[in-house]
């Protein structure tokens, strides 16, 4: 599970309680990572209740701003701590990520061993991916990466009707990256976090059990 911008693993495991109350019993197990870049308030981009972001000043994010170029990147830490993480507590069957986390999510499912500099003995082919206004990233740099890897992981893509923090627009673009075949969008009727009403959870729950 990759967390939101200004958010941490323990705190995105406490949001996503409904969850995880309804896929548990199904056979699913759950790990939150915490990004390994810290912040500050004075670095958020907006108001960090807006963002869902934990409480107090335990903020952490994935990305990076690049200040040459006024957009961001994916620092080299932030690869070497997923490898790590996957090591130390995988292999796993599916990533699930919200917002930044979710971004990440998606860049990493175009080649996610190579990216990662795994082999296939430390993480087997992925069965799944769930993002929750996941989004593709916009940095020219990375946008070879997904044109020429279609991402073709069973996907599942979950956005709010009113969302105004996630781009809809680089949330559709992160859902047509991926093969047709492979892509499925749900939405609710909610803003920017992971619903956890038990009725939209069976749905998702439903669609892990249609990939058996």
């Amino acid at each position: 599970m990759l967390h939101g911008l200004a958010q941490s693993g323990p705190y995105f495991e406490f949001k996503t309680k409904g969850f995880r109350r309804v896929l548990e019993p199904l056979g699913y197990e759950f790990f939150y990572a915490t990004a390994p870049n810290k912040l500050s308030p004075a670095d958020l981009p907006t108001d960090a209740e807006d963002l869902g972001a934990s409480s107090g000043d335990d903020y952490h994010t994935w990305i990076q701003p690049d200040p040459v170029k006024g957009d961001y990147r994916l620092p080299e830490v932030t690869v070497k701590y997923l490898k790590e993480y996957v090591l130390e507590n995988g292999p796993f069957d599916g990533v699930c990520g919200f917002s930044q986390g979710g971004g990440i999510t998606g860049y990493l499912m175009t080649d996610f061993n190579n990216l990662l500099g795994l082999s296939e003995e430390e993480q087997p082919p992925l069965k799944f991916f769930i993002v929750f206004s996941g989004f593709r990233f916009t940095p020219a740099i990375y946008q070879e990466q997904y044109n020429a890897h279609p991402i073709n992981v069973n996907s599942l893509h979950v956005r709010g009707q009113l969302d105004t923090v996630t781009d809809s627009g680089d949330i559709q673009r992160l859902y047509d990256s991926c093969t047709e075949d492979t892509r499925t969008l749900l939405e609710h009727p909610g803003g920017h976090f992971v619903p956890n009403s038990k009725g939209f959870v069976t749905k998702i729950a439903d669609w892990l059990n249609s990939l058996e």
